[in-house]
């Protein structure tokens, strides 16, 4: 009996490792030519995760004209940027069912439809108030999560997965243009632009009018992706298998934050995030009091992304190369937390040069840690798929970012005194301090040992590595990256409902739609 219940389990094992995620995407199919087409849909792709990410900041450099012309709030004001930026954490589940429904290329399209429809609808802001910009903004963030989401989808289907990180990382680079562009197109329309010469804000309103009419021209730009996207070309160059996983999302939610070595990572990583795209959103009420001009502003806003960018790109790698993820992050969360505390004193010398060594030090500092802390947590849940730490993260950095925009708007106000722009850094010292403290009780070793698990080598789950201190008793934990994990547990009960010798495959890996496998948790019901 006890043989016949092993081989049983057995046969459990392989069912599942046969229609596994890990295994079906490391059989690239290389006697496959890829389609030329290819070059067309990455060119389209990029185009419109650039133009997608224009609107965000369309009034962040001329929040305080937008509060004179219009007679509303800076809250209001400040409300246009962050509605864009949470549609994204909200309707991110939403677009990822989409996507492995539909195909990337009807989710995208989708997506494009939505930022057309939103920057035509931002035309009437003279005529309707300011309030339908803010429900423009809503329909370009909403089209946000259809859009970058589709990424991983789109370079699985038309490419190898050797060239797949690549575009990947340039993907990220384009949407790191597109806020650059976008903190930029305000501050060249409105400069040199008085309120004091223009008292029925006339002027203005024409301005924002223009504005508005550019953004609706440059979304034109991706109507051809209507007609020319493809979800994929006849013949795809990796088989995916798909296996839907059916665990509550409430209870996952739960173990995430029992795990204490979790929460001391989510905590600063929420609160410098959150408070870094807080303060680009409100730069120009803190430059406001010292007479800066709005393209002054509109370069202390972008100047930090361009910075930060070359150093996400650069130092994770180091990081991962020597293993000192630990040391790194405290570091550069005490380095950013010392470049908050000297803003003030930038912002009150009336050097613009000043202002950008000391924003773009803290955007340096800053967003290099985040995709260490993610491999960081996604690591810590094992065997729980790292797409819920990395949910978790993000998440929890757009709530902070709304609230501490909130906050440091309602602190900083609209009087332009100097006393409110130093209470505001004040704050926002203190918040970064909670935030390295917690990083000081992380308990995680951050020895790693190699594991002898065959894999495709130009897979995205290459090569494969262990981490004894999160998963001990439970078999080893393996991944690289944010990209994939693997876990092998010893005992019963997992995210597939199997039990002993249990091995779940778990990872943030695109699916193709069509490519269905047998789901072994329905066969195991069914028996």
């Amino acid at each position: 009996m006890s043989n016949q219940k092993s081989e049983a389990d057995q046969q459990k094992v392989k069912s599942i490792s046969d229609n596994s995620l890990v295994k079906s995407h490391s059989q690239s199919i290389k006697d496959i030519e890829l389609s030329v087409y290819r070059w067309a849909i990455l060119l389209l792709y990029f185009l419109v995760v650039l133009v997608n990410g224009v609107p965000y900041e369309i009034c962040v450099p001329i929040s305080s004209f937008m509060a004179e012309i219009y007679n509303v709030s800076l809250a209001v004001v400040a409300t246009a940027s962050t509605v864009f930026m949470v549609m994204h954490p909200i309707l991110s589940f939403v677009a990822a069912q989409t996507i492995s429904s539909y195909g990337w290329a009807s989710a995208t399209n989708l997506g494009v439809i939505l930022t057309i429809v939103g920057c035509a609808i931002k035309l009437l802001i003279n005529q309707a108030g300011f309030s339908v910009l803010i429900v423009g903004q809503v329909l370009c963030g909403i089209g946000r999560p259809f859009i970058l989401n589709s990424q991983a989808s789109m370079a699985m289907s038309w490419f190898h997965p050797k060239s797949r990180i690549i575009i990947i990382t340039l993907l990220n680079v384009v949407n790191t243009l597109s806020l650059v562009v976008s903190a930029q197109l305000p501050g060249i329309m409105f400069k040199g632009y008085k309120l004091d010469n223009d008292p029925e804000c006339e002027d203005g309103k024409d301005k924002m009018q223009s504005l508005c009419l550019l953004e609706f021209y440059i979304s034109l730009a991706i109507v051809p992706s209507l007609f020319m996207l493809r979800s994929r070309p006849s013949e795809v160059p990796v088989k995916i298998n798909k296996i839907e996983r059916k665990s509550g999302m409430l209870r996952i939610m739960l173990r995430l934050f029992k795990n204490r070595n979790f929460v001391l990572l989510f905590i600063p990583f929420s609160l410098y995030f959150g408070i870094l795209k807080a303060y680009l959103v409100i730069m120009e009420l803190l430059m406001a009091p010292y007479k800066y001009e709005t393209d002054q502003v509109a370069g202390v806003v972008s100047f930090p992304l361009i910075g930060g960018l070359i150093a996400q790109g650069a130092l994770p790698y180091i990081v991962n190369k020597y293993k000192v993820q630990k040391q790194f992050v405290r570091i550069f969360l005490l380095c950013s937390t010392l470049s908050m505390a000297s803003l003030y004193f930038a912002l009150s010398s009336n050097n613009v040069v000043y202002i950008y060594i000391v924003i773009t030090l803290l955007a340096m500092c800053v967003m290099p840690i985040l995709p260490v802390i993610m491999d960081m947590g996604c690591d810590l849940i094992a065997p729980i798929e790292p797409s819920f730490a990395v949910g978790a993260f993000y998440m929890g950095s757009m709530l902070f970012f709304v609230v501490f925009t909130y906050i440091l708007t309602f602190i900083t106000g609209k009087d332009k005194q100097d006393n409110r722009v130093l209470y505001t850094n004040i704050f926002s010292t203190v918040m970064l301090i909670i935030g390295f403290v917690c990083s000081l009780f992380l308990k995680i070793d951050d020895s790693y040992h190699e594991l002898d698990v065959e894999q495709d080598k130009a897979s995205l789950v290459y090569p494969l590595e262990k981490s004894q201190s999160v998963v001990k008793g439970k078999g080893p934990s393996v991944y690289r990256g944010t990209q994939s994990k693997m876990s092998v547990q010893y005992q019963k009960g997992s995210m597939f409902s199997c039990s002993y010798n249990n091995i779940s495959i778990v990872g943030d890996v695109p699916i193709i739609p069509g490519e269905e496998a047998e789901d072994p948790y329905e066969q195991e019901q069914q028996e």
